[in-house]
C-alpha cells in the first residue's frame, strides 16, 4: 500500500533547495540546455542572414553543458510532473514511481530573457522574414519542450521530490517517465516532481576492482570498500550513446578462450554479442565467467565488470559463489542489486526489482566507459541477464494503457508486434558498447548481455495439442499443401512435429502465442545487436560443451569483402574459415546412407566438436585453440573418433590434453608468437603440423 502524509509548502521548498547542493553534474557527458540550444539556433540563423552575434553573450552561456548560466551547484529545474501511481519494493526500501511531464512547466523564461540580449539590428529582429528575435526565442523553445516530451531527454536525469527525496528517471514514454525512487513511500500523491538538468551519476575509480557495489557506487559487501583517496570522476548512469563522430572501427578481438566462440561467433573489442541461453540455464554464465578468467590472465586484457540484475538472495550468492570458484571476483567490479529478497517473490512480475535492473545494466556500462574515456583501456561488461528490461516494458505498457486505452498504446501487441518505442529502449543499453577513437583515449567498452527463452520455444500444451487441417485456413496455399501431404502419410500435426519441418503452426494456438511473442523479443534485440551467441538446451542435454548452434551463432562486425573491420583473430580466421558450411553440410546428411558420402563429412564434424569441446573452468589460449584446430584440419583426429573418443568422452578429454601439452612442450616459442601476434605464420604453421603429426605418429 502506498502511504501519504501532508507536508508544507514552505518546507517542500526549502528542502527542495537544500537538495540541489547534494546533486552534481556528471563529468563526460553534457546536459544540452535550453539556452545553449536557442543560442545555437539562433548562431545558425543569423549567421545564413549574415548577422553577428555577440560573442559576450555566447560566452555567458556555459557552452559545456551546463544547464543554465547559473551556479552549478544550483541544478536547474527542466520540467515538472505530476505523480500517477507509485509502488514500493517488496523489502520496502525502494520504489517505482510513474509521472506524468507537465508541458506548460517546463522553463522558458531564462532562454527568451538570454536570446532578448542578443546585439543585433533592432529592425532586423523585429521585421525579419521568420519573426522578431522573442519571437524566434519562443519557437525554438516550444520546439524544444515538444522534443523533450516526444524524445529521451528526461532519461538520466535526478530527480526531486519536494521533501528533499531523489530519483532518477530510467525511462520515458511521452508524456510519461518513469523513475527509480530511494524510498519506499509518497508523502504527498499530489506533490509536483521537478525533474532537474543534471543526470544522475557513479563515481569511478580502477578502486572499484575487487568490490561488489550498488548502481550508485556503494559497497554491498563488508570488505568491499573503495579506497576514497584513489583517482576518481563521475560518469552518467543512463549515459547517451556514443556519437558516430567519438568511435572507431573495431578491429581487435576480445579473446573468450573458448575455441568455438572464437571460431564461429568471435567478438571485437568494442562490440555488443546478445547470449541467448533457456532458462533452465545452459551454461551462459561459465561462458562469461571463462572469457573474464582470460582476460584477467592477458596483458592487455579488458577490465571487467559484471552486473547482477537480479534480486534473488539466492540467485545473487549462486553468481557470486561461481566467481570465488573460478578466482576473479577480487580482479573485478561486480554492480548488484542491493533491494534483495527471498527466492518466493516472482522477479517477473515486479516493477521495482526490474527498475533496480535497468540502473544496474547502466551503471555497470558507465564504469566501463568511463575508463575507456579517462584512461584509455579496453573493458568487458557482462550484464546478467536483461529480461527483467522487458518486464519493466510491459508494465509501462500498462501504465499507459490504464491512462489512454489500448488502442491508443500498442495495436498489434498481443500479436507480438515490433514496438520502435520498444526498440530505441532496448538499444539505450545495447548501442553503448563501443570502441572510442583516438581522440577520445582509444579505449573501448565490450558489452556481453544474457537472456533467455523459456525451455524449447514450446508452451505446455505441445504434447496434447493436435491441429487440424481446419486450423491452417488462413495459411498460405504452400503450407496448405503441406499439410494435406501430412494428412494423406497420417502423420499427427503436433507443434513439435510441425517445427521439425519447419511449418508454423496457426497464430490461434496458445504455445504459437508465447512461442512467437518470446521470439519477437528475442527477435527485436537480435536486430540490435552486432551479433549472437545461441546455446541449445538440446545440445546441452547431449553433452556439447559449449551447447552453441553453430548455425543461429554469428557476429555481424567484419561481414561483407569491402570492410577493414573484424572481431576475430588472424589465427582463427584462418583456421575457421568454412567451418560453418561445414557444420550445416554434416547436419544436412545425418542419416544419409552409408555409401553418400556422408560418414566422412560426419566424422569431420564430429572431429572438430571434439577440438573445440571445453566444460566449463577450461580456458585455453589462442594458440592451444588454434593448435586444437589445426588437428582437426589434419584429421589426426579421426581415429581417436572412430575408436568411441568423441566430444565429451573420457577417451577424447585425454586425448586433447595430451595433444595441448606435448605441443606446449615441444613448441613453446611457437605457441608465444601465435598468442603475442593474434597470427598464424606459414611457418609456424609449418611447425605446428610437425610437432602434431609426430604426437599422432
Amino acid at each position: 500500500m502506498v502511504h501519504f502524509r501532508t507536508i508544507s509548502t514552505s518546507i517542500a521548498a526549502a528542502s527542495t533547495v537544500s537538495a540541489f547542493s547534494m546533486l552534481r553534474t556528471e563529468a563526460f557527458v553534457p546536459s544540452p540546455t535550453i539556452s545553449n540550444f536557442v543560442a545555437q539556433n539562433q548562431h545558425a540563423y543569423y549567421s545564413s542572414l549574415q548577422t553577428k552575434l555577440s560573442a559576450s553573450v555566447v560566452d555567458e552561456v556555459d557552452m559545456k553543458g551546463d544547464d543554465s548560466p547559473i551556479p552549478k551547484d544550483e541544478p536547474k529545474i527542466v520540467a515538472t510532473a505530476d505523480i500517477h501511481s507509485f509502488i514500493p519494493s517488496p523489502n520496502g526500501k525502494a520504489g517505482i514511481m510513474a509521472i506524468k511531464v507537465r508541458e506548460e512547466d517546463l522553463d522558458v523564461n531564462t532562454v527568451v530573457s538570454v536570446a532578448a540580449t542578443i546585439d543585433v539590428d533592432k529592425k532586423s529582429s523585429e521585421t525579419g522574414m521568420f519573426g522578431g528575435i522573442a519571437s524566434q526565442a519562443q519557437s525554438a523553445v516550444k520546439k524544444k519542450s515538444q522534443n523533450n516530451l516526444q524524445g529521451e531527454d528526461f532519461i538520466g536525469k535526478a530527480v526531486v521530490f519536494p521533501n528533499g527525496e531523489r530519483g532518477t528517471v530510467i525511462a520515458q514514454r511521452p508524456p510519461m517517465a518513469f523513475i527509480m525512487c530511494d524510498f519506499a513511500s509518497v508523502e504527498n500523491q499530489d506533490a509536483k516532481v521537478s525533474i532537474l538538468g543534471t543526470r544522475s551519476f557513479i563515481p569511478v575509480s580502477e578502486k572499484l576492482f575487487g568490490s561488489v557495489i550498488d548502481c550508485y557506487g556503494n559497497p554491498l559487501e563488508p570488505d568491499s570498500e573503495v579506497d576514497g583517496n584513489s583517482d576518481v570522476f563521475d560518469r552518467a548512469i543512463f549515459a547517451p550513446i556514443p556519437k558516430v563522430s567519438d568511435i572507431a572501427l573495431i578491429n581487435k578481438p576480445l579473446l573468450t578462450g573458448t575455441a568455438m566462440v572464437d571460431a564461429l561467433a568471435p567478438i571485437g573489442k568494442g562490440q555488443n554479442m546478445l547470449i541467448v541461453g533457456q532458462d533452465t540455464g545452459v551454461g551462459q554464465r561459465d561462458l562469461v565467467i571463462g572469457a573474464i578468467k582470460t582476460q584477467l590472465k592477458q596483458k592487455d586484457g579488458a577490465k571487467c565488470i559484471y552486473a547482477i540484475t537480479s534480486n534473488c538472495d539466492k540467485e545473487r550468492e549462486e553468481v557470486l559463489s561461481k566467481m570465488k570458484e573460478a578466482g576473479i571476483l577480487d580482479d573485478i567490479v561486480v554492480v548488484s542489486a542491493r533491494n534483495t529478497h527471498g527466492s518466493d517473490i516472482d522477479e517477473k512480475k515486479c516493477p521495482t526489482d526490474s527498475a533496480e535492473a535497468i540502473t544496474v545494466a547502466a551503471a555497470a556500462c558507465s564504469i566501463g566507459e568511463g575508463l575507456a574515456l579517462a584512461k584509455g583501456i579496453d573493458s568487458f561488461v557482462v550484464v546478467d541477464d536483461i529480461d527483467q528490461h522487458k518486464t519493466f516494458w510491459d508494465w509501462t505498457t500498462r501504465i499507459l494503457i490504464d491512462i489512454y486505452g489500448v488502442d491508443a498504446v500498442v495495436k498489434d501487441d498481443r500479436d507480438g508486434g515490433a514496438s520502435s518505442e520498444m526498440r530505441g529502449f532496448y538499444s539505450s543499453l545495447i548501442q553503448r558498447a563501443v570502441q572510442f577513437n583516438k581522440k577520445n583515449g582509444g579505449g573501448s567498452m565490450t558489452l556481453a548481455l544474457l537472456t533467455n527463452l523459456e525451455g524449447q520455444f514450446g508452451g505446455a500444451d505441445d504434447e496434447s495439442t493436435v491441429f487440424s487441417p481446419d486450423d491452417f485456413a488462413e495459411s498460405s496455399e504452400k503450407v496448405k499443401q503441406r499439410i494435406a501431404i501430412l494428412e494423406k502419410k497420417n502423420i499427427p500435426l503436433t507443434p513439435e512435429n510441425l517445427r521439425k519441418i519447419q511449418i508454423p503452426l496457426p497464430v490461434a494456438s496458445d504455445s504459437e502465442k508465447q512461442r512467437r511473442i518470446a521470439l519477437q523479443h528475442t527477435d527485436d534485440l537480435i536486430s540490435m545487436s552486432d551479433g549472437q551467441i545461441w546455446l541449445d538446451e538440446k545440445l546441452y542435454n547431449q553433452g556439447q560443451r559449449p551447447a552453441l548452434d553453430a548455425q543461429r551463432s554469428i557476429t555481424r562486425v567484419g561481414i561483407g569483402a569491402d570492410t577493414v573491420s573484424r572481431a576475430d583473430a588472424p589465427a582463427m580466421r584462418g583456421l575457421a574459415g568454412g567451418l560453418r558450411f561445414d557444420f550445416a553440410q554434416a547436419d544436412s546428411l545425418d542419416g544419409a546412407g552409408a555409401n553418400s558420402g556422408a560418414d566422412k563429412q560426419i566424422l569431420k564434424k564430429k572431429a572438430y566438436l571434439l577440438a573445440m569441446h571445453q566444460e566449463a573452468g577450461d580456458e585455453r589460449t589462442l594458440s592451444e585453440n588454434a593448435v586444437a584446430l589445426l588437428a582437426a584440419s589434419l584429421r589426426v583426429l579421426d581415429e581417436t573418433i572412430q575408436n568411441g573418443g568423441e566430444a565429451g568422452t573420457e577417451l577424447g578429454q585425454n586425448t586433447m590434453r595430451s595433444l595441448l601439452e606435448h605441443v606446449n612442450n615441444a613448441a613453446p616459442d611457437a605457441l608465444s608468437e601465435i598468442d603475442n601476434s593474434l597470427d598464424l605464420s606459414d611457418s609456424v604453421r609449418t611447425e605446428l603440423e610437425k610437432v602434431i603429426k609426430e604426437h599422432f605418429a
